[in-house]
């Protein structure tokens, strides 16, 4: 993952776009949206309940500036989908290496010859992507806390972030759905012979984020505890069910025939 450009890149881009660039520039331009007259309003739609998440107790976001409740409303529900594109950018780019990109380098035919188990195979590629990509995101996530506080201290003059919602996010969420994906990307790249076949393969696992991403702009559905909560359990779920099926699919030899 170190040596490699083409893996090692999406690590660092990827959470400094998505959790750096884009705060920044949404937040700092609040003052501009404020004047327009485009901020949003903590009545109906996407926007119920944001009173509920200000960060001063004795104030709510319906009280607070234009500029405030812009901030608070990027940096608590509008950017959280986003946010999900770390882990699971991080797990496939790692897991679509790990059998496509072994192929093409001559290195996965010496792997089958060692004296480790399929299930033991799994384990190791599970645990290969999986850490890096929970490390990765846990980081981001403690780099956005602090970034959020900063960009709204001169509105709300107070340490509001991270809320409960963000804690399960990032400690139940994040995690599982790297599961999930990473579980995914194994099993693909396990039967396809090139490593742009993977990534192909790969690109289609954000579709999920950004049809969240889509529902939280048009009001569908709002972050919140319950939301996440019932997400994350899903996703774990299913992530389950993803690495039981490829520990019985993934062989030896179905490896072999494809080398």
């Amino acid at each position: 993952v170190v040596r490699n450009r083409g893996v090692r890149i999406p690590l660092i881009v990827t959470p400094l776009v998505v959790l750096v660039l884009l705060p920044a520039l949404l937040v700092t331009g609040a003052e501009v949206v404020a004047e327009a007259g485009a901020v949003p309003e903590a009545e109906g739609g996407a926007f119920a309940g944001l009173e509920d998440q200000a960060a001063d107790p004795d104030r709510t976001a319906a009280d607070a500036s234009p500029a405030a409740r812009w901030g608070t409303f990027v940096l608590e529900v509008f950017l959280a989908p986003l946010y999900l594109l770390v882990p699971l950018v991080t797990a496939t780019v790692i897991a679509a290496d790990s059998f496509a990109g072994e192929r093409e380098r001559g290195t996965l035919e010496a792997l089958l010859h060692t004296p480790s188990s399929d299930r033991e195979l799994l384990a190791g590629k599970f645990l290969a992507a999986w850490v890096p990509a929970v490390s990765v995101s846990t980081v981001g996530f403690v780099v956005y806390a602090v970034l959020a506080n900063l960009l709204t201290w001169g509105q709300l003059g107070a340490v509001w972030f991270p809320t409960p919602m963000w804690l399960l996010l990032a400690l139940f969420v994040a995690p599982g759905i790297a599961a999930l994906g990473l579980g995914l990307m194994v099993l693909a790249s396990s039967r396809v012979r090139s490593l742009q076949a993977a990534h192909q393969v790969g690109s289609l696992v954000v579709l999920p984020i950004v049809v969240l991403l889509i529902a939280q702009i048009t009001g569908v559905l709002l972050f919140e505890v319950a939301l996440v909560t019932v997400m994350g359990a899903g996703i774990w779920l299913a992530a389950a069910a993803t690495l039981l099926i490829g520990a019985g699919t993934l062989k030896r030899q179905r490896l072999a025939e494809r080398l």
